[in-house]
């Protein structure tokens, strides 16, 4: 499966936390892109593929239920701390389950944004993955 959970440093001082992610070390790839989604209990954004870009995703608070298909296998990853990242590589398709409202999710990618990069079509990503 081309996506996967990673540990992210996580510092704890009298309960505040610092989480650090540096360029080709938690994150696996020169960064291009940085965005984060805030979103409500219930909500599923992505469902789509990408191409080329590769990309990390932390949850910043809340959680998040990410579904990854490659084509072969189908995983579900659970983000509910800074500390834990899930790298996407290209060729996944994926969409996020938010389970709390005002959960935010960053995500780092290896691209700018690309509008040809992405499959929004099911059908198109099985045939893509071919």
């Amino acid at each position: 499966m081309p996506a996967k959970i990673i540990n992210v440093p996580f510092h704890i001082d009298d309960g505040n936390y610092l989480v650090v992610l540096e360029e080709k070390k938690e994150i696996p790839f020169v960064l291009s892109r940085v965005f984060f989604v805030k979103a409500g209990k219930g909500i599923v954004r992505g469902k789509h593929a990408h191409k080329k870009c590769s990309q990390l995703m932390t949850c910043v608070s809340g959680s998040v239920e990410i579904f990854c298909d490659d084509g072969v296998k189908k995983k579900t990853f659970f983000l509910d701390n800074p500390s834990i990242g899930l790298i996407i590589k290209p060729g996944v398709w994926a969409q996020q389950l938010y389970l709390q409202d005002d959960t935010v999710l960053s995500v780092f990618c290896d691209r700018p944004f690309e509008k040809e990069d992405y499959i929004h079509d099911y059908d198109e990503f099985k045939l893509f993955i071919e």
